[in-house]
């Protein structure tokens, strides 16, 4: 047992560890472009970390999670009890960079809230909407965690710690909170999960659906129970450790009931909706079916200029890449770029930006992260490659539109905290900022015919509606400031370049209005409005003030392109849950009088706020820009849409819906998949340092962290909490509004401790402890494990150090180790095994890398006589240098057990000698590894591996060969692993199944692997004798085919006898399940050998633990 336990805490180092991130064979790369120099400002509860030019952006997070903290505040009842971190990122490529985590960031991941340290980690993109909707969310998330666990160390202490706080109430109460109760977009998306029947029962509810179905279920809650009972279920979860004891006590209602509830209502207000809006097929043509071909996300349609051709962004082979369609029936014609799979092409930022081509159709541009740096790719039909690349000094660039007379590209960057709208002219290498100001311009679109462009801004707007200041209506920073800088709101402008760049607002009608397009002939604009609700196309005459609705649609419009005679529009359409592409070719009016009939949401039915002229103002402040970027969709939405009905079924309940768990390969401990929207809040603190409340007081800044709302009575207002002491010598800006800037200061904090006791009555006392240490970046980080007893020499002890700041990631550690072995005869020996290690990883991209790893290894080796340990009978000191130069390169995707597409390869040398005295292990070995996977369709997949390696020198090192990894059960091994040059230098490699472990060795080995995976029960359930229910177990069929052998000596086959058979080369064939429990993966395999004349008469059984390879 004391030795499991350490191996469990050794293997925690190598699997937490930021240098190796991923896994410690293969594994992606988080790659440090640049060094950040980090400084911070202090308000009231926040430090808020900055570098660079950041200090505005800095400032604006400062005033919207103050107003944030009172609105949690008063919603929990809850204040925090120790200031909290913010990390502000100027982009998301350096958001990327990040080593507060050691995951990957997904291009949708918002930002993040580890709970340990509760740090609040977020990028900024240049919509200052979308930025206060991410920071409030995961303010909430760290509101939750200091409910709920307290600090860290009275984490490690409390009860609390075994509350696992189900996924759909954490994301549903921050979507709740950081929209304010509801959105157009959340509206959307529920109204498509119940008409589409795939609403999830609360125990299966995992991935994107748990943000959006979770703030309609914590919305339900609010509205039925109050709102005060958000809080009091967490602080009863505290005490019963399950949400459902904890809701039962708090509302009476169990999950189950709650659910039942709540799943006939959102049939009763969405059902009638079929009856007076229609799907995309009703009035287009669906160019990509979706679930069909395997895609979830088809988005940004661009017509070619000959018009028969549509590009577009498609997923469908799980990897992003841009396609060219048939404009007519949808076919593929030809696959243009494929994405994410190298450095060159790491993203191609299909959420936020689109492509475009040039007015004689030989060119295409468009938008690519390149070795960390957004730059515009310019692709040559007629070459089929790209060959261009135009990187700037930008944090970001989006949205790519050529002139129309081919000479220029005009686009929208991220330059500091301004996202502006830029010209680039390609014969002279100019670059042009035609916008400099705070708001989001976007979305460029030229006028033919005339050098001006129409874009899309929150800047204000002539028609943007006024607050209106009653008790009804509380007004929040994101929607207006009663200073000179308002945002959130979207409308559409045009751009004069030839009149000093003079900005024109366009009177469209009510907002918001986003996505400007217009037509080739010059004489319409095209554009999406949310005015009733949902995301329609609008068309309006350039030389009118007049538009109208052409589409009247169910669920949402996300973007849309005009063919080259002006009479047709491809759009993109989130349709039973997910993004297809449509063309229409009748542009009629839609609506009565050309106006469409608004949501129920929108008139205000079903909500919390009940003044329906209030809701409509609200949700005009709701951007359609940002709100489907970052859309996430990962392997269990995925699964979730697979069960929908191809036809429209709206008689089927949406309680027989069966949904898998959430397996997604985890990303951090929160995830804020961003869309964009504006409400209200009780509390708004402007850039001019006040605070508005609902009684029209005006507070100053400083004060209002102590002068509080009280409990008058109204609704909303705070109940009375104490401040910890540690915020009251704490203030905000100066009179100025105005803070001083610190510089960052490295310093230690736990990120994890685990420790326990024992008492062995051979060993007597001892103890484990794992402790994890770093500083707030992450940059530098501490391993240590420990297996402590009652002598010094038979302590165990791993010390680990990684510094992770800079590209080149180092490493070094030092460990010791005693262990006592039993062999043959009851023989017995043990091994001191102590040394160091260094690491050097040099990340060429996400995606490849090269290694080195050095090692120096001290073994002192005892044999004892079996009667007395005391008795020595022999000894062996052994000292070898290790070294090994690898290159890796990784681009999988996960399943739900193990890769399901891509390739991944490990390539490398490595040498053993003694630099002290003429040793006896010296080797030199090459080896390689390379798998790649096929994703057939759904979760069918094939995956192949092909591996070998060879050992020279003195005492070369061997290979084992035989049985499969992890597996739990009893084994039979030769003595001769137990040599030291074996015990510690030699490689068992697997999975050879239907052969012994360690059935095979020798200096030289190849091994082959194929593997059929696919669904084997989607869902098992059993009342007797033990309650058990299971989803989505998987099967596998395989052959594994492998060979070890000495030197020259193989000898694959022989015949006897008139036949044939295999000798040195093994093969084992058979059939497993495997089962994702969460915290572990479980395989069982039945294998049978054979040498390809008889098939064995021995079955073997494995069962194993681990994903699979």
């Amino acid at each position: 047992m004391k030795k499991l336990i350490f191996i469990i805490l050794i293997a925690a180092i190598a699997i937490t560890s930021s240098i190796s991130a991923q896994e410690t064979y293969f594994g992606k790369n988080k790659v440090r472009y640049k060094d950040f120099e980090w400084q911070y400002i202090q308000s009231k509860h926040f430090d808020i970390y900055f570098y660079e030019d950041a200090y505005e952006t800095a400032k604006f997070t400062a005033t919207v999670m103050e107003s944030a903290y009172v609105e949690i505040s008063n919603e929990l009842n809850y204040k925090i009890q120790n200031p909290i971190p913010i990390f502000v990122y100027n982009s998301h490529n350096d958001f990327q960079q990040t080593n507060i985590t050691g995951s990957l960031l997904p291009e949708g991941v918002g930002g993040f809230t580890e709970a340990f340290k509760n740090r609040i980690v977020i990028p900024f993109n240049g919509s200052y909407e979308e930025f206060r909707h991410v920071l409030h969310h995961e303010l909430t998330h760290a509101f939750v965690y200091d409910l709920i666990y307290g600090n860290m160390f009275s984490t490690l202490l409390s009860r609390n710690r075994l509350f696992n706080l189900p996924l759909w109430y954490a994301e549903g109460f921050a979507e709740y909170s950081s929209r304010h109760g509801w959105d157009y977009f959340s509206d959307m998306f529920v109204r498509d999960a119940t008409i589409n029947n795939y609403l999830a029962p609360p125990m299966y509810l995992g991935g994107f659906l748990a943000y959006k179905q979770g703030q309609a279920m914590i919305k339900y809650l609010a509205e039925t129970y109050g709102e005060e009972k958000l809080g009091e279920i967490l602080k009863k979860g505290k005490i019963y450790l399950t949400l459902n004891k904890a809701m039962k006590e708090v509302i009476d209602k169990t999950e189950e009931e709650f659910w039942n509830d709540f799943s006939k209502e959102m049939k009763k207000r969405y059902w009638p909706e079929i009856a007076i809006r229609k799907e995309p097929v009703d009035f287009s043509t669906a160019l990509t079916k979706a679930r069909k071909d395997g895609s979830y996300f088809n988005e940004k349609p661009q017509f070619h200029p000959d018009g028969d051709k549509i590009a577009i962004f498609t997923d469908r082979d799980d990897y992003t890449k841009i396609v060219l369609i048939d404009a007519k029936t949808g076919k593929v014609i030809k696959e243009l770029v494929e994405g994410e799979r190298s450095g060159d092409l790491e993203s191609l930022h299909s959420f936020v930006s689109g492509m475009s081509f040039s007015p004689d159709g030989n060119m295409m541009v468009f938008v690519a992260k390149s070795e960390g740096t957004p730059t515009l790719m310019f692709y040559s039909l007629e070459k089929g490659k790209i060959i261009k690349r135009k990187s700037f000094n930008f944090y970001n660039i989006v949205s790519p539109e050529y002139s129309p007379d081919g000479n220029r590209i005009a686009f929208s960057a991220l330059e500091g905290f301004k996202r502006d709208i830029y010209i680039y002219e390609m014969e002279t290498d100019q670059l042009t900022r035609l916008t400099n100001d705070r708001y989001d311009d976007t979305d460029p679109t030229w006028v033919p015919n005339t050098n001006q462009i129409i874009f899309s801004s929150d800047r204000p707007h002539p028609t943007s509606k006024t607050p209106i200041w009653d008790e009804n209506i509380y007004v929040d920073e994101g929607a207006f400031l009663p200073g000179d800088f308002e945002y959130g709101f979207y409308n559409i402008f045009r751009l004069d370049i030839d009149k000093s760049q003079s900005v024109e607002p366009l009177d469209l009608g009510p907002g918001p209005n986003t996505v400007p397009t217009v037509s080739p002939d010059g004489k319409k604009l095209a554009f999406i409005s949310s005015r009733n609700g949902i995301d329609n196309i609008y068309i309006s005459l350039l030389d009118s003030s007049v538009s109208y609705p052409v589409t009247d649609i169910l669920t949402g419009v996300r973007s849309i392109s005009w063919s080259p005679d002006s009479k047709k529009i491809a759009f993109s359409a989130f349709n039973k849950g997910a993004f297809d592409i449509f063309v229409m070719t009748e542009l009629k009016p839609e609506g009565e009088n050309n106006v469409l009939a608004k949501t129920d949401f929108l008139q205000g039915k079903y909500d919390l706020l009940k003044n329906a002229k209030s809701q409509e103002i609200l949700a005009e402040h709701q951007s359609q820009h940002d709100s489907l970027d970052n859309f996430i969709i990962d392997s269990t939405f995925k699964a979730i849409m697979a069960s929908i009905p191809e036809q429209k079924n709206d008689s089927a309940s949406a309680d027989s819906v069966l949904i898998a768990s959430d397996t997604t390969e985890t990303v951090s401990d929160t995830l804020a998949a961003v869309e964009d929207s504006t409400l209200t809040s009780e509390t708004a603190i402007t850039d001019e340092g006040f605070v508005f409340v609902a009684d029209d007081t005006e507070t100053k800044f400083d004060s209002i962290f102590v002068d509080l709302p009280g409990e008058s009575g109204q609704t909303g207002n705070l109940k009375p909490m104490e401040e910890a002491e540690i915020f009251e010598e704490r203030t905000g800006p100066n009179k100025n509004g105005e803070y001083k800037i610190k510089n960052y200061k490295t310093k230690y904090t736990p990120d994890f401790v685990h420790a326990g006791w024992g008492y062995d009555t051979f060993f007597g006392f001892q103890g484990q402890s794992f402790f994890v240490f770093s500083d707030y970046l992450g940059n530098n980080q501490f391993y240590i494990a420990t297996d402590l007893v009652n002598t010094i020499d038979q302590t165990n002890i791993q010390v680990f150090y990684f510094h992770n700041k800079r590209r080149t990631q180092l490493g070094f550690g030092i460990f010791h180790s005693k262990n006592l072995y039993s062999y043959e005869n009851d023989s017995y020996f043990s091994d001191r095994f102590y040394g160091f290690q260094g690491v050097v990883r040099y990340p060429f991209s996400t995606f490849d890398r090269v290694e080195l790893v050095t090692s120096q290894y001290f073994i002192d080796r005892q044999y004892y006589n079996y009667f007395s340990f005391e008795d020595v009978q022999s000894k062996r000191s052994t000292k070898v240098s290790v070294g090994e130069l690898a290159y890796v390169t990784d681009n999988i995707l996960w399943g739900i057990t193990g890769p399901i597409n891509g390739r991944r390869a490990k390539f490398s040398l490595s040498s053993g000698i003694n630099l002290f005295d003429a040793g006896d292990v010296q080797f030199t070995s090459a080896e390689f590894d390379y798998r790649k996977y096929y994703h057939l369709k759904n979760s069918f997949s094939f995956a192949i591996r092909f591996s070998g390696g060879a050992s020279f020198g003195k005492t070369p090192k061997l290979y084992f060969l035989g049985g499969t990894t992890n597996w739990i059960g009893s084994r039979t091994i030769d003595t001769k692993v137990y040599e030291i040059e074996n015990l510690y230098f030699a490689d068992v490699v697997t999975p050879l199944r239907g052969v012994p472990y360690y059935e095979l060795s020798g200096d030289r080995y190849g091994l082959f692997n194929a593997e059929f995976r696919f669904p084997l029960i989607d869902y098992f359930a059993m009342r007797f004798p033990l309650p058990l229910v299971l989803s989505r177990i998987q099967g596998s069929i395989f052959t594994d085919v492998g060979a070890a052998w000495y030197g020259d000596n193989f000898k694959g086959g022989v015949s006897e006898s008139n036949t044939s058979r295999l000798n040195d080369i093994k093969v084992g064939f058979g059939t497993g399940m495997r089962l994702n429990l969460g915290f572990l993966l479980l395989r069982y395999d039945i294998a049978w050998s054979t040498d390809m004349n008889s098939v064995s008469d021995h079955t073997s059984h494995y069962f194993s633990f681990g994903a699979d390879f």
